[in-house]
């Protein structure tokens, strides 16, 4: 088969397949946006993550809960940027974890939850020496995670 014909034979195969797309959605044409409902899949997952308390000593344990996420997944843990662990959500799609900010001088943490998926939400807490030193409630549970509170902006470079 010649190049020339070889290309004809791919044109036509595009072309094919650009139209038997807009036939499937033949359907749906004059129907109502909300009919359709694209929101659905924009939106499958809508993060939220809180905090027992927003300002503490350095050697504070903040307790945090991620809600919203897809369920039985590893969600990924960062603080300003630098990965600190992990942690499961659980059946509803809900993940614990405490962050220890032992040796973190004051400044602000944004702590972000985030799964494989894109799916992600923050908070910043403040360590300030001036605070009292906050613990998480009474019965939380999940895994204890360190910080040193620092950010790497560029490889090697440490603020």
């Amino acid at each position: 088969m010649s190049q020339e014909r070889k290309e004809a034979v791919q044109r036509l195969g595009i072309t094919l397949l650009v139209l038997l797309g807009g036939v499937l959605l033949l359907p749906y044409v004059g129907s109502a946006r909300a009919a359709i409902n694209w929101e659905l899949f924009g939106d499958a997952y809508s993060p939220d993550l809180s905090v027992s308390d927003n300002q503490g000593a350095p050697g504070s344990q903040f307790a945090f809960t991620g809600s919203g996420y897809q369920p039985n997944r590893l969600a990924v843990i960062f603080v300003n940027g630098q990965v600190v662990g992990g942690v499961t959500t659980d059946g509803s799609g809900t993940g614990r974890f405490i962050i220890d900010t032992n040796g973190v001088p004051d400044g602000e943490l944004t702590v972000v939850m985030e799964t494989d998926a894109n799916v992600s939400a923050f908070k910043t807490i403040t360590v300030d020496s001036g605070a009292s030193v906050v613990n998480p409630p009474g019965g939380f549970s999940g895994p204890i995670l360190g910080t040193t509170g620092s950010s790497t902006y560029l490889p090697f470079v440490q603020r």
